[in-house]
């Protein structure tokens, strides 16, 4: 008898502890979800000659889509 009881607390505590887990993840995406809306994306422009890029930043370059 005594065994069983503790068998029950112990899966109290664990589906407790799940419960927890499972609020505080929901809580920590809700916000990284808030944070991603709110970030606006900024545009960076660098200026080079193609003479003076390397062979990656050329490629780089031609892929990137031009400001509309």
């Amino acid at each position: 008898m005594k065994r069983g009881i503790r068998l029950v607390a112990l899966a109290i505590a664990i589906a407790v502890n799940a419960a927890a887990m499972m609020a505080v993840n929901a809580s920590i995406v809700g916000g990284a979800e808030r944070e991603l809306a709110w970030q606006h994306v900024e545009r960076v422009v660098i200026v080079a000659k193609r003479q003076s890029l390397q062979a990656n930043q050329t490629v780089a370059s031609q892929n990137c889509p031009a400001p509309s």
